[in-house]
């Protein structure tokens, strides 16, 4: 007489198959996002301390903020706005994008200010509401297995994935007038 599993044997190891495979979906999305997170986090730093070393060398910020009284004629209106410090001002997308690129374009040169194969780039802008995702900055410059198509510098954001779905995201980079301090953080 022939053995066979029976239709409740067969749904109980369905069940535990799919209570097992949750279980793992769960923490893989969770690692996922725990990595985004630190990644952002490395790639501010990593900026931050290439602006910091860029000060150094050339005792001046990159534009626009080098030219600091430039910034204090500007109105900072997001800081009306929010009732912040009149003196920080925080940059916009595309003063964001060239302070960043004049780090990548002294890096191309062979000053190493900071390791810029570690970048996030995209061609959309990273403003909060936008979808788009990024690559890796050599990915980018050379083209992947997918995408022959590469990009160059001047058409480039630069950011981090934000946690929760990855897509694009610009740094934002806050300049304090007084103190002539840079910080930058994720949006």
């Amino acid at each position: 007489m022939k053995k066979a599993f029976t239709i409740i044997e067969l749904a109980v190891v369905i069940a535990i198959l799919g209570i097992l495979l949750g279980i793992v979906s769960t923490a893989a999305a969770s690692s996922i996002r725990q990595a985004r997170i630190r990644k952002a986090e490395a790639l501010c730093i990593c900026v931050q301390q290439g602006l910091a070393t860029y000060y150094a060398q050339k005792d001046k910020w990159p534009d626009p903020i080098g030219d600091a009284d430039n910034l204090g004629t500007r109105s900072n209106q997001e800081g009306v706005d929010n009732h912040a410090d009149y003196n920080k001002y925080i940059l916009t997308g595309p003063e964001v994008r060239s302070v960043v690129k004049a780090l990548v374009d002294e890096a191309k040169k062979g000053n190493p200010l900071m390791d810029i194969s570690g970048l996030y780039v995209s061609r959309n802008t990273g403003e909060p509401g936008q979808k788009g995702y990024g690559l890796d900055f050599m990915e980018a410059i050379h083209g992947t297995r997918k995408s022959s198509r590469k990009m160059s510098t001047s058409e480039m954001y630069f950011g981090y994935p934000e946690a929760d779905h990855g897509w694009f995201r610009r740094f934002k980079i806050v300049y304090s007038l007084p103190t002539d301090e840079i910080k930058v953080t994720q949006q």
